[in-house]
Order: structure tokens, then sequence, then C-alpha cells
């Protein structure tokens, strides 16, 4: 069997630690008993431990990374490549499969945002949200099978597409990363900072910054001086600004506090001396910090709305989008009830542990014509 996995549509750090977090197990799984080739950009090359198994690469240039012309490039050329490489079967990240593929594809889907309506700014994401639902519809038909990250994205899917008959899936969890659980483990035991709230994600304008510090604006109002941390970059200025303006009318300058970007030992340090985390987003197919956060032990405080929900359940609780007073009170149970929060914190690792990439690939060893690991 020869599988061709195409990652041009990757597009963001999750999405590489999603997308190469699959297949380090399954790569060695795959090898020798059947060849992989990985399709990628010349600035996004596959990891050293993925190409160092035997995988053969193909290159493209950066020019086709914009999503209309790479789309396009995909239409025309990918059959091609797919003949010239005797592939087998074709594995593609973007939800969607590509026209006129000559042979059987997998869908690995990822991104519920054409299906969130309250994530679509302008004319024009509406009218990209169109394409790719049009796009996930074919793939929920035709696909040789479906792997979604969460049951969450699944169901996104199944209502997006009343009266389609569905092809067969399989949920595979987001994994977490080693070097994850060795920070957690070199953490743990240390002090937490008191009455201290932590969101990371890209602070998208559906990710419920404005919800969290609300929220902290009435927790100050009941005398509980949390603090609140934002950490992650802004795809939309406005939105950034916007923000700043709230915290500056609510007076909130010294109790939250906007970081961007930081390094990977300082956002491990950050998970594992925060008391809660907290994520009040509109629309998530995992939560990949959420999960990260709990194998520090640290209790997470989200919506219901996302696939947060399904991933941390037993770690802390899940409400309402867009509900200041809600979040509140929440935040309020996590950061002042230490009995409750105990519980949460060994429910949040004892659920982390169970996000290994060892445990979260298998669902790839059902791909049709692949065998199981031995």
């Amino acid at each position: 069997m020869r599988l061709l996995v195409n990652t041009l549509s990757i597009g963001s750090m999750s999405g590489q630690h999603v997308v190469y977090g699959f297949l380090r197990p399954f790569t060695r799984w795959m090898t020798p008993n059947h060849a992989l080739v990985i399709l990628h950009y010349e600035s996004e090359k596959p990891p050293a431990e993925i190409t160092a198994q035997g995988v053969s690469t193909i290159c493209l240039p950066d020019n086709l990374k914009h999503w209309a012309k790479r789309t396009l490039w995909e239409a025309t050329k990918l059959p091609q490549v797919v003949r010239q490489q005797k592939a087998d079967l074709v594995l593609t990240v973007s939800g969607a499969i590509t026209p006129n593929c000559p042979v059987p594809q997998i869908t690995l889907c990822q991104n519920p945002w054409c299906y969130v309506p309250a994530a679509h700014q302008n004319w024009k994401e509406r009218f990209k949200a169109r394409l790719q639902r049009s796009g996930y519809t074919r793939a929920f038909r035709d696909s040789a099978m479906m792997i979604y990250i969460s049951g969450h994205l699944r169901d996104l899917y199944r209502r997006g597409n009343p009266g389609v008959q569905e092809t067969r899936s399989e949920i595979a969890y987001v994994g977490l990363n080693e070097d994850t659980y060795q920070a957690a483990r070199e953490l743990e035991g240390a002090p937490r900072e008191p009455l201290s709230i932590l969101s990371v994600s890209a602070m998208a304008p559906w990710k419920g910054a404005e919800t969290l510090v609300k929220a902290v604006a009435l927790l100050r109002q009941r005398e509980i001086s949390a603090t609140l941390k934002l950490v992650g970059p802004w795809p939309d200025v406005s939105h950034e600004q916007e923000i700043r303006r709230m915290i500056r009318g609510l007076a909130l300058q010294d109790s939250v506090s906007i970081l961007g970007r930081v390094s990977d030992e300082e956002l491990h340090r950050l998970y594992g001396t925060s008391q809660v985390f907290s994520l009040m987003s509109s629309c998530e197919s995992f939560g990949i910090p959420a999960a990260e956060a709990m194998a520090f032990g640290t209790p997470v405080v989200s919506t219901d709305c996302c696939a947060i929900a399904e991933v941390c359940k037993p770690a802390g609780q899940f409400g309402p989008v867009g509900d200041p007073e809600w979040t509140a009170n929440a935040l309020e149970a996590a950061l002042t009830d230490q009995k409750q929060w105990q519980n949460w914190s060994e429910q949040a690792r004892l659920r982390a542990a169970t996000l290994t990439w060892e445990n979260c690939a298998r669902p790839f060893q059902k791909i049709p014509g692949l065998v199981e690991k031995l």
C-alpha cells in the first residue's frame, strides 16, 4: 500500500501539531510494510523524525499557499502527482476531498469554522465558508473514510449535511507532545499564583476574550482579586484594540494582562502556576491549550457549545457562550473552593494522561487497506 499525505492545507502551528502528531506513531506502524509520501511546502518541511523513517517527500513552492491558488493546483495538478507516485490512497488534512482524484481519499477533519456563523466577520469570510461547506459535503458523502478530531466536529458535519448519506468515520482525539508531559512532571507541586486565570489561544473575535474580561470585573466587584492573562496572537488587530479599550474602561489595567505570544517554556510555566484555565470560545474543534492545561493539573472553565466540554468534562465547568455572570460564578468556584479545585485538578491530570499520540492515533489503523499495528 502506498499512501500520499497532502499537508498543503495545514496553515497554522496547531495544524502542524495535529497532523505531524498523528503521523509520528502512524509512520512507525506503516513502515516498512507500506510506503508513505508527504506533499508539503518548501518552508514547511516534515519533522526529521518522520522523514528518517524512510518517508518520501514532494516539495511545492510557497507561492501556492493562498487557499485559492492551492485549491486550483490541487484540482488540476494533484491527480497527475497521484498517478506519478502510484499512490493507492490519499490522506487529505483539509476536511474536504480533491476533485478528480483517481484513488480513494481519507479525510482528516480539523476545522469547524465554516459551520459557525458567529466566526464569519465579513462577506469574504462568508463566501469562503460557503465554498468550504460545499467541499465538506463532498467529503462527508464520498470519502473512503472521515477522521474527526472530536465528536463535536462530526456532529457539525452531520447537522450541516441533513439528508446526505454519510460515509464511514472515526474519532481521533488530538494528542499531547512528550515535552508537555515532561514540563508538567517538572512543575508538579509548584505553587499556584492565587486567584490567577490563564487563557491561551489565537485570540480571534469568537474566542470570548470580552466575556472573560467582564467576568473578571464582576469578580473584582465581589472583592475577589482575580487576575487574567491573555496569551497568544491576535489575528484581528481591531479586536485586540477593542479588548484593550474594554480593559481601560473597566479600570482593569492592573488585573488583565495581554501577553501575546510567549515561548514554550513560559507557556508551560503559566500552565503550571495558574489556578484555572479559561477559554469562553464559541468555535473549537478540539481545544489544544485546554488539554495542555489539564496535563499540569489546571482546572478548566469553558463553554458547552464546542469540543472543549467534550474533551475536558471531568476537569471543570462548562456553560453558555457570552455570559459573564455564569463565567464569573464558575471562575469563583475554581478560584475559591479548594476542595473542588483539588478534585478538578486530579481529574484533569487523569484525563490528560489518556491523550498520548500513541493512543489518539489508533483510529488511523482502521484506514481501509492498511494492516493493523503488529
